[in-house]
């Protein structure tokens, strides 16, 4: 058995297909050639919550699951993630302590490009308006993306529980929607700190790189430079087999 398991959360029947179709064997083959165990959640972990707005909360609970506590790391990866598969090593290599890693968006493309970016697209100002959005005072200059994490179950699935157990009971059809989530995990790991910066060609958001004013980057040339390809907000996914074909001469 490996010490470190690869998990996806993908519920609902058209997430499920188009995962299959663009992601789950890319996923395969990442954790294959790292030596790790995988498996796709498709079911809500907290029974008593299965609401649909709770869907992306479930990665909360990868941690406190039976099939969890056998491993050493678990990482965590949205459905939605592309890794290069030439150039992505194994994950669970880069952890040096006893936090999650994770990827600090707000330094993507650069952190001034990023707020360009913002004040462009007439979003949020700040990292900190992005989080009082979601109805929670922090002061940081970071938002955590939590489309890729690295977690010690052992030593977070405490802190993990509670954040799941603090957003269940505002996030209810919170307006917020998926950001909610993003806001409440990141929120609870900056306060706690208990998190530490996973570099940016781990969790490459596409979607901002394109937003870039005056981006000369294309998508190949994007996946050519990163190890994981965030596809956030369903930016080009139609493109993803062209760009395989194109990566890898299929």
């Amino acid at each position: 058995m490996a010490d470190t398991l690869l998990v996806t959360v993908v519920i609902g029947t058209e997430y499920q297909e188009r995962y299959k179709a663009l992601f789950f064997e890319n996923h395969k083959a990442y954790a294959s050639k790292c030596g790790y165990d995988m498996t796709v959640v498709t079911d809500f972990l907290d029974k008593s919550n299965q609401h649909p707005c709770f869907i992306s909360l479930q990665k909360s609970l990868v941690c406190s699951q039976e099939f969890s506590q056998k491993y050493k790391y678990i990482i965590y990866v949205d459905a939605d993630i592309l890794f290069n598969i030439k150039t992505a090593t194994p994950l669970d290599l880069l952890v040096k302590n006893q936090k999650v890693y994770i990827a600090n968006e707000y330094t993507q493309p650069t952190p001034n490009a990023r707020l360009e970016i913002q004040r462009l697209n007439n979003w949020e100002k700040s990292a900190k308006d992005y989080y009082a959005l979601a109805g929670l005072e922090l002061e940081t200059n970071a938002v955590l993306n939590t489309g890729v994490m690295i977690f010690n179950p052992n030593a977070h699935r405490d802190v993990l529980e509670d954040i799941y157990l603090q957003a269940v009971k505002t996030g209810l059809n919170h307006p917020r929607g998926f950001h909610f989530e993003q806001a409440m995990i990141g929120y609870g790991l900056q306060k706690y700190n208990l998190w530490e910066p996973l570099p940016n060609e781990w969790n490459a958001i596409w979607m901002l790189q394109k937003l870039m004013p005056n981006n000369s980057v294309n998508l190949l040339d994007f996946y050519h430079q990163n190890k994981a390809v965030h596809f956030a907000g369903n930016c080009d996914v139609h493109l993803i087999p062209q760009l395989l074909s194109a990566y890898y001469g299929n």
